[in-house]
């Protein structure tokens, strides 16, 4: 069983090597953005409440975010394992996966804190914006996610530092290089 979870400022590359790291493994990637942005695609109840939020670049409320993952970690494909990506982002969700993950017997197998300067973030995002057409990649919008980011997020690393499975990886090479050092780590990590 692997359970894999990403941390990392947006324009990491989380999403990326999210994909890799599921298809190579054969276990869902789990990434929040892509639900939410499912959700408000579908303009269900969810994505009607969130839609404000997160197109001004503000975090989802809490009880939402644990009730989504809740949801998804109880589906068949969740079973052997997960990638985890763009949750937990705050301490009061990291608590709750704690919680839900000592419920179920599922341990986090390894946590991958992806390392990348500030100004390097910004310039993927507005490549991203320009890419994909995501329009909740605005200048004002990127910088106030990364400011909750390193305000909320990132003060989650030394939460998992503390339980011994972090792993930093300097994200600012390419994706194959990442993806190899994220193998060597998972493979030091017994998984297979």
């Amino acid at each position: 069983m692997l359970n894999v979870l990403l941390l990392g400022p947006q324009g990491a590359g989380k999403g990326t090597q999210g994909k890799l790291i599921a298809v190579e493994y054969r276990i869902p990637h789990i990434a929040t953005g892509d639900m939410l942005r499912a959700a408000m695609a579908a303009e269900t109840e969810l994505g009607r409440r969130v839609k404000p939020l997160y197109d001004s670049g503000q975090l989802v409320p809490d009880d939402l975010m644990i009730g989504l993952i809740r949801e998804r970690l109880a589906e068949d494909d969740a079973r052997e394992g997960f990638v985890l990506d763009g949750f937990p982002r705050t301490a009061v969700q990291a608590e709750a996966l704690d919680e839900m993950l000592d419920e179920i017997g599922r341990p986090l197998t390894v946590v991958f804190e992806f390392q990348l300067p500030e100004e390097v973030c910004i310039e993927r995002l507005r490549l991203r914006a320009v890419e994909e057409g995501r329009v909740d990649d605005t200048e004002d919008a990127i910088r106030t996610r990364l400011g909750l980011y390193h305000e909320q997020t990132e003060p989650l690393i030394e939460h998992y530092r503390a339980r011994g499975n972090l792993v930093g990886i300097p994200a600012d090479r390419s994706v194959e290089e990442v993806f190899a050092e994220i193998q060597q780590a998972l493979e030091q990590a017994a998984v297979r």
